[in-house]
């Protein structure tokens, strides 16, 4: 009997569950870009299992073929050429985030590793219609910590230098005359200064100082030296201004109405400011001409949900969208500009359109000092309400936490929320202070705050969701990625009470070790690491990065904990990982360590999501007690090392024998 789709059944018990498999692959289809001519589209969709870029006619999807045969990792972003006889794409090796830069030629169907060095990064840093065979790049040969800058030639892959960096500048801005104009320098307080580069030699024309700094940004310099860009001084929230570089003088174009404005759309003809996206909890638009204040409310009218504007064809006639669909994974569509209807192009996951997806509903949770989290709850499929509107009975819940800490939750399509609520679980995210996107003071709350009012934050969340019955105090998880792996950790060790187990992924667990680690090619990023978290110079500074440690309490750690890493992340070191389980293992406390020598800081491989995946849904299962699949092959074919706690989490060593076996039978 087949299984029974989410529209045929009528209970939860007569649901089958979504394949892991369905959930935890790449994205069917995804980054969609408009070449500049309008005629063609290249996007990410696998071949052999792994993202390509693929390319096709605009108007016929089922015409496309791959231009990449990546076999390994896929490409970490691409763009079209000025004139779209090329497509740029950065990818690294192993997840080392040494990024190279490959040319596909579309003629020749030939992809060549322009950079051409494992140990060395590359950043695109200006293409121009004015030189359309011509991109400036940023690439560390010289010095890991800076790059030079270098002319590319696309058709034959040869390069030279245009700029020695010997100012210790972190990064460029070009005019389109392919001229670097304008250099970015840190300071030792977190700050960045910026400077117009003279005949006389360079000068300082504009600071963004650490407060402001997560949320403003440089967009683009034009030709008149005019540079746009997302800026946040002098007004919490990031406005959209444009500044003369040669005086410094700002110009406000648009300004933020109710958190940081993300992005603008800008009218490719002309020129002009149509409209502005933020995102405070739900993503808004806020209109800037009237020549679309019509068509704009037309458009979220028709639109399935909230949506951004992620390309527009050069006549400006249509609008790629990106919905966020109710119930379904995120979705491609076309505006017509004229006749004002939306056309669906394509889901992201055509495979999860046969089952119901649990909706992310926006909630907005009060913090004991008076802050408001924008967050987001995805309750179980099947959820039963009473008549005061609250769940019928409570369910258990995981609280799921970003990653950055520097980042944030939004509304859109997310695999481990339709995972977690298939899986009988609610799952709760939360913008906790330090999450980027609702100006500048929330984000500085956060400073030197880590395991403090930024956990504050997290239990305050759950404790809304026991008021709410939405969850029981005895069935509560907790699990995240980087950041979000720490506040694991510093979930079971300083809140242990609180949870019944946790998944770390990626999370330091040693922040003294974290701040002292830091990559030579990401020291730009260093000022601000010590500024916000803590600094390890003197004495009382590693004492009290210390202090805000996991590990300094691996004494208060009774939950059972998976731990995941991947052996070349450049970011949260797999010593991290291994320092907290060692920790736990010597005193005989429940830890699991699942370990991917392929793998990088976020995993890219179907097969490693997958497995993990499998694994953590079993562990969880025992904790919380929520249905599992079982776990099939799904570790058959990936990398995975357990190298402590297997026998934590029921079924893993058959799996792994398994596994083994099935390695052995496809040699």
């Amino acid at each position: 009997m087949p299984p029974v789709t989410w529209a045929q059944a009528e209970t939860r018990e007569q649901y089958s569950l979504i394949p892991r498999k369905a959930l935890f692959t790449a994205p069917t289809y995804s980054d969609f870009q408009i070449s500049p001519d309008g005629k063609k589209l290249a996007f990410l969709h696998p071949l052999n299992g792994v993202l390509n870029v693929w390319v096709a006619p605009i108007d016929d999807l089922n015409a496309a073929a791959p231009l990449t045969r990546f076999d390994n990792r896929p490409p970490a972003s691409f763009q079209w050429s000025a004139d779209g006889r090329y497509i740029l794409i950065l990818k690294d090796v192993g997840g080392e985030e040494h990024s190279q830069l490959w040319i596909a030629n579309l003629s020749t169907r030939s992809v060549v590793n322009a950079t051409n060095d494992p140990d060395v990064q590359t950043k695109i840093i200006k293409l121009s219609s004015r030189f359309p065979d011509e991109i400036l790049v940023g690439m560390n040969i010289r010095d890991p910590r800076y790059k030079d800058v270098y002319r590319i030639n696309l058709k034959s892959g040869k390069r030279r230098e245009v700029f020695r960096n010997d100012g210790q500048y972190i990064d460029f801005i070009a005019d389109p005359d392919l001229n670097i104009r304008v250099g970015i320098r840190t300071g030792r307080d977190g700050s960045w200064s910026y400077f117009r580069f003279d005949p006389a030699g360079p000068t300082e024309f504009l600071t963004v100082p650490l407060f402001s700094l997560r949320n403003s940004k440089p967009l683009g310099l034009n030709a008149e030296g005019r540079l746009m860009m997302l800026d946040s001084r002098g007004a919490d929230k990031a406005n959209l201004v444009s500044i003369d570089i040669s005086t410094g003088k700002k110009t406000v174009m648009a300004e933020a109405r109710h958190a940081d404005i993300i992005e603008p759309l800008i009218d490719p003809q002309r020129g002009t400011l149509l409209a502005t996206r933020e995102d405070p909890l739900v993503s808004e638009w806020t209109v800037r001409s009237d020549d679309v204040r019509a068509e704009f409310a037309a458009l979220e009218a028709a639109a399935s949900g909230p949506f951004r504007i992620v390309g527009q064809t050069p006549d400006n006639a249509r609008w790629l969208l990106l919905e966020t669909v109710p119930n379904h994974a995120d979705r491609y569509s076309w505006w017509d500009r004229k006749r004002r209807v939306v056309t669906p192009l394509v889901s992201t996951r055509p495979e999860l359109d046969k089952h119901r997806i649990a909706r992310r509903l926006p909630v907005i949770i009060r913090s004991r000092d008076g802050f408001d989290l924008p967050s987001y709850l995805t309750l179980p499929t099947f959820t039963k309400f009473g008549e005061d509107g609250l769940l019928e009975k409570p369910v258990p819940l995981v609280l799921l936490v970003h990653g950055g800490p520097w980042l944030r939750d939004d509304q859109s399509f997310d695999p481990q929320h339709a995972w977690l609520a298939d899986r009988g679980y609610a799952v709760l995210s939360v913008n906790f202070r330090g999450s980027s996107g609702f100006g500048s003071a929330f984000m500085a709350k956060a400073d030197r705050k880590w395991s403090e009012t930024m956990h504050d934050d997290l239990i305050d969340a759950v404790e809304w969701a026991i008021a709410k019955g939405v969850t029981t105090r005895d069935r509560v998880a907790v699990m995240g990625l980087s950041y979000g792996g720490y506040a694991t950790l510093v979930s079971l060790s300083f809140t242990p009470e609180t949870f019944q187990c946790g998944i770390d992924m990626a999370g330091p667990s040693n922040l003294v070790r974290l701040t002292e680690s830091i990559p030579e090619w990401w020291s730009w990023q260093k000022p601000q690491f010590l500024n916000r978290i803590g600094d390890p110079s003197t004495p009382e500074g590693a004492e009290d990065l210390f202090r805000r440690s996991p590990v300094s309490r691996v004494d208060a750690i009774t939950k059972p904990l998976l731990v995941t890493n991947g052996a070349n992340d450049p970011r949260v070191f797999p010593d991290q990982s291994q320092e907290i389980v060692d920790a736990l293992t010597a005193r005989g406390k429940p830890v699991t360590y699942v370990f991917y020598p392929d793998e990088g800081h976020v995993y890219a491989k179907d097969e490693s999501n997958i497995s993990f995946a499998a694994i953590a849904e079993h562990f969880l299962s025992q904790c919380l007690g929520g249905p599992v699949e079982p776990f099939g092959d799904d570790l058959v074919n990936s990398h995975v090392d357990v190298k402590a706690g297997a026998e934590y989490v029921p079924g893993l060593r058959q799996a792994l024998e398994g596994k083994r076996e099935g390695k052995e039978g496809n040699s």
